[in-house]
């Protein structure tokens, strides 16, 4: 099964609560603000929202008033751009990429994978951060109820 790591777990938890907070329109976040309310580690958020803000995904500003906010509208943020930044451009295998294996002349999955990581790009490229900080949880199944027949 494909995972990702907490640290794009957390940047998207990130870019979802500054979705929620007014995007690019609304004010800054600070650090401290975001782990308070997401209870992650600061020091790794702090290295997230870095690599986001270099990624021009976040906005910085310095000083009493500053933090991060959404340089665009979360539905203009692919998961696929969230995942690049964080995880690197090969999420699923380096040879997805056009990258070079040591395996490559004996490989008989080679063509396979790259389907598959096609895919899965593509499902990713689909997807918001809109889309995922608008979800809300589904509710509890009711009760089901069944008549036995006699």
């Amino acid at each position: 099964m494909l995972r990702l790591t907490r640290r794009t777990e957390y940047g998207l938890m990130a870019l979802a609560l500054l979705a929620q907070k007014g995007g690019p329109a609304g004010g800054f976040c600070c650090v401290r603000e975001i782990v308070d309310q997401l209870s992650v580690p600061r020091r790794l958020l702090a290295e997230i929202l870095k690599d986001l803000s270099h990624a021009g995904l976040v906005c910085a500003a310095r000083g009493p008033s500053g933090g991060y906010r959404l340089c665009r509208p979360a539905s203009q943020l692919s998961l696929a751009e969230v995942v690049a930044v964080l995880e690197g451009p090969h999420l699923f295998a380096d040879c997805t990429g056009g990258g070079r294996c040591g395996l490559e002349h004996g490989c008989t999955i080679r063509n396979g994978i790259r389907g598959v990581a096609a895919r899965i790009q593509r499902l990713l490229a689909d997807v918001s951060v809109q889309d995922i900080a608008g979800a809300r949880p589904a509710p509890a199944p009711q009760r089901l109820e069944l008549e036995l027949q006699r």
